[in-house]
């Protein structure tokens, strides 16, 4: 095979992720509608966010980025060489001692599911309204007890999609969250057809409802992590318990396992003072809100801003090992523009879409409090520019994993979820002082995202400039200029006509947004074609590859 060859099919293979991981984005975002719809912006919805989160927190702390970094440098050496034995003790070793690691855990979680609510809540308050209630805690504390398996089932799910992406098997692992939120989804019209809609009082909800919504759950993070064997063994893998690593291998694990941890604990911290303040100064149903916003949030990204970082990885990866710094440095700033570009865009489209995505949210939640759900209006409309980081994040991360400068990527990215953490601890307060006010923290939350993705892109960006030379940034600023003017006027121009004609939420939804997007373009095209013209091109050539692994 040769060099060409070689990376068209790591372009081709990237451009599939891409397409995949979309749909996977799509299907998510039904998941949160569907829970909208089960449990709403209400107590119960409070409950059922707060427990599922604990598992998700304590995996990816305990052994989350260590198993995800490891992995597959790990086993890429022996695959190479064709030594299937030490790929098999290998991962054997992976799986087992993630077992050994997370069971207990798992048994802690379990045992221990009342305090751990309480740490995350906060103590039970009395009074008009309050966000933590008796009954809450109860219900979260059920739940827990049922999501605590998910911890292990995170650790098989993780080392598996790792044996197979070393392999270079990435479909089965893309598509795993497919059939997580059928499962999920299928769990929460069960649920909603047992409580008939009435979820506001956790006490009323009925034993089988909440096994329903419970180990329904569970079974979901199962089928994404699960039916990985299968693709594994068909590979030729054979894992049987082992906690003997080939020699020289544990020390390099170790060390892989520990490169990412500063930004992955970093992340984590954030998430949990997001939903510590959620309860400490919200009202009931305002942590289901922000997730529901950032559902939301995340969709352009994903179609827009990741297909495109994708693209340029590969080709990346191609000029650094040629030593073709010009190359680098020029794919670096186009491609960086373009990311930038439709960020902007999608931001632009958020601000515009906020109103019909509260009003779709608001026909749609259990809870019935119109009041309550629109909300997410201004939380939405304060979340849109901090795309523009979280994009750059995406998108320059791999540019420095691709001159192997990982170091500096970790640090600015866990500045930027630091910043996310101090941000939301003084917005919060600021425009909550009262405390029960739903509609101020969410508020509150969304403007501390932004902050942080803001800071993180900045860090990221001047990380690029001191490793790659400033030729890597070249035209950056006008780009971002004209994208943000771009993106403002479509924001504007959207949200007009969502606020100011009258049909169906999602129709006029889509009208608004289509317009943002479109400005936003037109008036890059107009200002900066270069750079336009670039992300058509990637977008296409993604497009045109996906259709041929099809």
């Amino acid at each position: 095979m040769t060099r060409r060859q070689v990376l068209h099919g790591l372009a081709g293979a990237a451009a599939l992720i891409a397409g995949i991981t979309v749909l996977s984005r799509l299907l998510g975002f039904g998941r949160w509608a569907a829970q909208s719809y089960a449990l709403g912006a209400t107590a119960s919805g409070d409950a059922y966010s707060a427990a599922n989160l604990v598992p998700n927190v304590l995996f990816e702390v305990v052994a989350g980025g260590a198993l995800a970094g490891a992995v597959v440098p790990l086993l890429a050496g022996p695959l190479a060489r064709g030594l299937r034995g030490e790929v098999d003790r290998t991962a054997s070793a992976l799986l087992t001692w993630a077992l050994l690691v997370l069971l207990p855990g798992s048994v802690l979680v379990a045992l221990f599911s009342r305090p751990l609510v309480v740490l995350l809540l906060g103590e039970v308050r009395e009074g008009q309204d309050p966000a933590v209630t008796a009954a809450t805690v109860d219900l979260a504390s059920q739940l827990l007890v049922v999501f605590a398996p998910q911890v292990v089932l995170y650790g098989v799910g993780v080392v598996l999609t790792g044996v197979l992406q070393a392999q270079q098997r990435f479909i089965w692992p893309a598509a795993a969250p497919l059939a997580s939120s059928v499962v999920v989804v299928a769990s929460y019209l069960v649920f909603r057809h047992l409580t008939a809609g009435e979820t506001a009082d956790p006490a009323a909800l009925s034993s089988a409802a909440v096994a329903w919504l419970g180990w329904g759950t569970t079974a979901g993070v199962a089928a994404m992590s699960l039916p990985l064997l299968v693709p594994v063994a068909r590979s030729g893998v054979r894992l049987r318990p082992a906690l003997r690593f080939p020699p020289g291998v544990a020390r390099r694990a170790r060390h892989l396992a520990l490169a990412g941890l500063g930004g992955l604990v970093a992340q984590q911290i954030s998430v949990v003072v997001v939903l510590r303040l959620s309860y400490d100064f919200g009202s009931p149903g305002t942590f289901p809100l922000y997730q529901y916003s950032q559902a939301v949030y995340f969709l352009p990204y994903a179609v827009l801003a990741v297909p495109l970082a994708t693209a340029a990885f590969p080709r990346l990866a191609e000029h650094v090992a040629s030593g073709d710094h010009a190359r680098y440095a020029g794919l670096v700033a186009l491609s960086t523009r373009a990311v930038l570009v439709v960020s902007a865009a999608g931001a632009g489209a958020l601000v515009a879409v906020a109103p019909a995505v509260a009003a779709v949210f608001t026909e749609i939640d259990a809870s019935g409090d119109a009041e309550r759900v629109a909300a997410m209006t201004p939380a939405l409309t304060l979340l849109a520019p901090g795309l523009l980081g979280y994009a750059l994040i995406f998108q320059l991360s791999r540019v420095l994993y691709a001159l192997e400068r990982g170091r500096a990527a970790v640090i600015a990215v866990a500045t930027g979820w630091g910043a996310v953490a101090v941000a939301s601890l003084v917005a919060v307060p600021l425009l909550a002082p009262e405390r029960g006010d739903g509609r101020a923290t969410l508020q509150g939350l969304a403007l501390g995202n932004t902050v942080g993705m803001l800071v993180a892109g900045l860090a990221l960006l001047l990380a690029v400039r001191r490793v790659s030379g400033p030729d890597a940034l070249s035209g950056l600023m006008r780009t971002l200029v004209v994208s943000v003017v771009g993106g403002g006027v479509g924001a504007f121009a959207g949200r007009w006509l969502v606020e100011e004609l009258v049909g169906p939420p999602l129709v006029l939804g889509v009208v608004g947004g289509a317009v943002a997007v479109g400005l936003a373009l037109a008036a890059t095209g107009l200002a900066d074609r270069q750079t336009l013209r670039g992300a058509l091109r990637d977008r296409g050539r993604a497009a045109r590859t996906t259709g041929g692994q099809g």
